[in-house]
């Protein structure tokens, strides 16, 4: 085999092997060996570097989360001090237990027709990462259809469960 053809087969495998640990992890959790998927870390996991690819994975299972009604997953993502800002600074909320309560009544009477984020970016510097991306949401609170969009900054802290939000600021669109 060639230098180049070798070279080439080397960049090949390297990018499969994600793919392969997640069907691995995928046949592991159909038999009820490990219940780890491959959006969210293993345990015992300490996140690297937070890029763009990195972020948008955790962005896709925080939203996931939230927009599912799943309180244990959202809950694995907030620190304990989270403290969230609504857009306009209307709502602003301290601590994991209090933005719980607080996205468990806004979903109770809410039907999301459909939800996007855009333009994400993802940095991180130490055990520190921040994502900013817009978001357009569009919904029905009680009967009234809602229209909104907007640009957030998160600030996420790294653990050894994997990264979790910190500070959720809305940002000027």
């Amino acid at each position: 085999m060639s230098a180049a053809r070798a070279g080439v087969s080397q960049r090949l495998a390297r990018r499969a092997r994600p793919q392969r640990r997640c069907r691995e992890i995928g046949r592991a959790a159909a038999a009820g060996r490990e219940r780890t998927r491959c959006d969210q870390p293993a345990a015992g996991f300490v996140p690297g570097l937070l890029d763009d690819l990195s972020a948008a994975v955790w962005l896709q299972g925080y939203d996931a989360a939230w927009l599912g009604c799943d309180w244990p997953a959202l809950e694995r993502r907030l620190a304990a001090d989270v403290a969230l800002l609504s857009p306009g600074l209307k709502v602003r909320l301290a601590g994991r237990r209090a933005v719980l309560t607080h996205l468990r009544a806004r979903m109770r009477g809410a039907q999301v027709h459909e939800y996007s984020a855009t333009d994400l970016r993802g940095r991180s510097a130490g055990a520190i990462g921040i994502i900013s991306y817009g978001w357009q949401l569009d919904c029905t609170v009680g009967h009234q259809r809602r229209r909104i969009s907007g640009r957030d900054l998160l600030v996420l802290r790294a653990t050894p469960g994997g990264w979790q939000l910190l500070r959720r600021l809305p940002l000027a669109a």
